[in-house]
C-alpha cells in the first residue's frame, strides 16, 4: 500500500513569512461557546504564504493566474532530487547530473528544510540559479519545487515563469528521501491570483 507523505507546511499566524508579509490572521468571528450555535473563522493572508504555487502572472505582466493552470501538471510522477550538501545555489552542473531524462516535476531537497524551525525568515536559503532554471525548461519540465518560500532570484522566477513552468514553493522535505514519488499538489483555486496557498502530498509507488 503506498505511503502518504504530507509535505506541507501547516498555515497559522506562526507560519514563516516573508519580512515585508503579515502573518496568516485565523480569527473566530462566530462560536458556539459564545452562543452562535457553529464556528466560523475569517481567514486573512498572503497569496504566498506557507506551502504555495507561483503561477506566472506573479512576474510575467500578461502572465496566466492560478485558476487557469493545468491540474495534469500538478498532479503525476516527481523525481525528489537531493540537494542537501548544496551551500547556496542550485547550478547547472547538479541539474545536468541529477534530474532523469523526461522529467516533467522535480522537487529540490535542500537544507532549507531546517530553517522551518527558526521563528522567522532566513535570507540564508538555497534557491535555483538562472542557468540551472534554463536547462529545466530546456529539459520539458512542467513543475519545479523547493523547501522554502522561494525557488530564488527574480531572474530563476522569470525564466520558469515564462516558460509557464509551475512554481511549487514552502515545502517541507524533512525525513523524504530522494527519489520517485507521486505528487498531487492542489492550490486554491483564485481567479485571477499571482499565486495560491496549495496542500501538497506525495505518495509512494
Amino acid at each position: 500500500m503506498a505511503e502518504i507523505i504530507d509535505i506541507s507546511v501547516p498555515l497559522s499566524p506562526s507560519t514563516v513569512s516573508w519580512e515585508n508579509e503579515l502573518a496568516p490572521v485565523i480569527e473566530r468571528v462566530n462560536s458556539i461557546e459564545a452562543g452562535d450555535g457553529y464556528n466560523l473563522s475569517r481567514l486573512a493572508f498572503g497569496s504566498h504564504s506557507g506551502t504555495h504555487v507561483d503561477a506566472p502572472l506573479h512576474f510575467i505582466e500578461q502572465g496566466g493566474s492560478v485558476d487557469q493552470m493545468p491540474l495534469d501538471a500538478l498532479i503525476g510522477p516527481v523525481v525528489v532530487i537531493d540537494a542537501r550538501d548544496v551551500a547556496k545555489e542550485i547550478d547547472l552542473e547538479l541539474v545536468e547530473r541529477e534530474l532523469p531524462p523526461g522529467c516533467e516535476r522535480v522537487v529540490f531537497s535542500t537544507r532549507n528544510s531546517e530553517l522551518w524551525d527558526q521563528p522567522s525568515f532566513s535570507d540564508d536559503f538555497v534557491g535555483i540559479s538562472p542557468r540551472a532554471a534554463s536547462l529545466l525548461v530546456e529539459r520539458g519540465v512542467r513543475l519545479v519545487g523547493i523547501d522554502y518560500l522561494t525557488v530564488g532570484a527574480p531572474e530563476t522566477h522569470r525564466e520558469l515563469l515564462s516558460h509557464e513552468i509551475i512554481l511549487l514553493e514552502g515545502l517541507d522535505l524533512r525525513g523524504v528521501a530522494a527519489g520517485r514519488y507521486r505528487l498531487v499538489c492542489l492550490p486554491l483555486c483564485i481567479v485571477g491570483a499571482d499565486g495560491a496557498p496549495a496542500r501538497a502530498v506525495l505518495s509512494t509507488l
